[in-house]
């Protein structure tokens, strides 16, 4: 799996994160991965905005969604890919104040990114 894959995977998961991509495509003449990535984690956040119990409720498949494709890139991803992830959605994540709750939605080789395992 490489970037365009991951992206891709994203997107046919998320109508939001389709729509992120059309701006940031529009607004960059092409992907950015890396920066493609903070909008993954602002959504990630915005589905966490009310803590993990209304995400369950109001979100859950398309956040579970998002983290298995995460999770999938992690595993399976080419080197590029997997440092996408590690460092545009997890090192950056955990500075977000939603970051204790999508960890537990993390699947078990995106959360071994985590700098303070």
């Amino acid at each position: 799996m490489n970037n365009l894959d991951l992206v891709q995977n994203l997107c046919a998961i998320s109508t939001s994160l389709r729509e992120a991509r059309l701006m940031h495509v529009k607004a960059f003449g092409a992907l950015i991965p890396h920066v493609f990535m903070a909008a993954v984690l602002a959504r990630a956040g915005r589905c966490l905005l009310m803590g993990s119990a209304h995400a369950r409720q109001h979100h859950q498949s398309e956040l579970q969604g998002i983290v298995g494709a995460l999770e999938r890139g992690m595993q399976v991803g080419d080197r590029e890919t997997r440092n996408v992830i590690a460092l545009s959605f997890v090192h950056d994540g955990e500075v977000e104040l939603f970051f204790d709750d999508l960890k537990t939605w993390l699947g078990p080789t995106t959360l071994g990114q985590i700098r303070g395992k």
